[in-house]
C-alpha cells in the first residue's frame, strides 16, 4: 500500500496557529468572577500562562488593580480567651 499521497496532502496542509488568549472576568470591586477562553459580558483582563496557573488554584487570594492582577491574600485572623473570660475553668479560682 502506498501512503505517499496522503503525506504529500499533510505537508501541504498549513497548520493555523491561533493564539488562544485567558481572559479574566472580574467585578467592580476587582473580585474574579470568571476565567474563560471565550468572549464574555463585562471587563476583562487577558493573562499569561504562568498568571493563570498562579490564579487559578487560589482565586480567593487575587484580586484585579488598576488593570493588573495582584495577589492579595485575606488577613489572618488570630483571637484568644484570657484565662478569667472562661467560665468553668478549673485553672483559676471561680468565686
Amino acid at each position: 500500500m502506498d501512503y505517499s499521497a496522503f503525506f504529500e496532502v499533510a505537508d501541504q496542509m498549513v497548520s493555523g496557529n491561533t493564539k488562544t488568549e485567558i481572559k479574566l472576568y472580574y467585578s467592580d470591586d476587582g473580585s474574579i468572577i470568571d476565567i474563560s477562553y471565550e468572549l464574555l459580558d463585562g471587563d476583562y483582563i487577558v493573562l499569561t500562562q504562568a498568571e493563570y496557573d498562579a490564579c487559578n488554584q487560589k482565586r480567593g487570594d487575587y484580586t484585579v488593580v488598576e488593570g493588573k492582577l495582584q495577589f492579595t491574600p485575606p488577613k489572618q485572623r488570630t483571637w484568644n480567651l484570657v484565662q478569667e473570660e472562661l467560665s468553668r475553668n478549673p485553672y483559676i479560682c471561680n468565686r
